[in-house]
């Protein structure tokens, strides 16, 4: 099996290693030299999008937005589709979408007789690192199988969730959920420091209670040692948080915590915390109190 990867970013280039520990030959391509020469290391070979699109057997994506991936498959002038020659078998978008931008490619790849699954990942740079991502896929009943076989390196759990778009659906619903939890954590740490509790004492006293998450688990020790390297930046998760809210928009459901946590984001966007990790969300709660 020869696979084609197409963004080595925070989440990209482990996933490459991972497949490259597994003995899976995989052909990358990246607007970022430095990342291409970084996993040429563990023997990542870089290609020509033409390339991949006539050699690779499945192509994974792992790309910012929507209209990037759409400029990579179909509608830029280097793409994959733009090819008389195409050998891949399915594309797996590990990009976080919208569910009508997951349809709409779909769509377009269904004319090329190209399978296309939308399965958005869960877990962070951690688990990135450690091969352990949750996959949530959109796709055809009998194809589960398929994608499971080729994200094995690279997940823990690879659920079908639904048909194409469903994948998007849920992963807009899990960055509510992270979302949300970290801005309440934030305030939480927040109140603590002003009565000058120890966090760490603070961390293992609650963190086997009903407040304890995965969230708290990965966020609290950055807070308290105000590490903000990212594991996800404020400014993708800002990204996703606009997609739910204009997902929401065409149902016509009122998301408010959603919508109040983006623009605590937008507002460390501008003033150029955008690429701290998402955890960095207080110093928004810090400084609208003056700490």
């Amino acid at each position: 099996m020869k696979i084609g990867f197409i963004g080595l970013g925070i989440m990209g280039k482990p996933m490459v290693k991972n497949m490259l520990k597994n003995d899976i030959e995989v052909l990358v391509n990246d607007i970022n030299k430095d990342a291409l020469e970084e996993v040429a290391k563990y023997g990542a070979i870089s290609s020509s999008v033409q390339t991949i699109s006539r050699e690779a057997d499945y192509l994974i994506l792992s790309l910012p937005n929507g209209a990037i991936v759409k400029s990579v498959l179909y509608s830029g002038e280097d793409t994959i589709l733009n090819n008389s020659e195409i050998n891949i078998k399915a594309v797996i978008d590990t990009s976080s979408l919208t569910p009508n931008e997951s349809l709409e490619i779909s769509k377009v790849l269904e004319e090329k007789e190209i399978k296309y699954f939308d399965a958005p990942v869960s877990g962070g740079e951690p688990l990135a690192i450690s091969g352990e991502l949750s996959v949530m896929v959109g796709c055809g009943e009998n194809d589960l199988q398929e994608i499971k076989e080729v994200l094995n390196p690279i997940a823990n759990s690879v659920v079908r969730v639904g048909r194409v778009g469903s994948g998007s659906v849920v992963k807009l619903a899990n960055q509510i959920i992270v979302n949300t939890n970290i801005a309440a954590l934030s305030e939480a740490v927040v109140l603590a420091k002003k009565f000058n509790i120890d966090l760490n004492s603070m961390y293992e006293a609650i963190r086997s209670g009903l407040a304890g998450s995965s969230v708290m688990d990965a966020k609290f020790p950055k807070m308290i040692d105000e590490d903000y390297k990212p594991g996800g930046t404020i400014n993708i998760n800002l990204k996703d948080l606009k997609n739910v809210n204009s997902t929401a928009d065409t149902v016509g459901l009122t998301l408010p915590l959603s919508s109040i946590v983006k623009e605590m984001y937008k507002s460390e966007v501008s003033h150029g915390n955008g690429l701290n990790d998402h955890s960095g969300i207080i110093k928004y709660i810090e400084k609208i109190n003056n700490m």
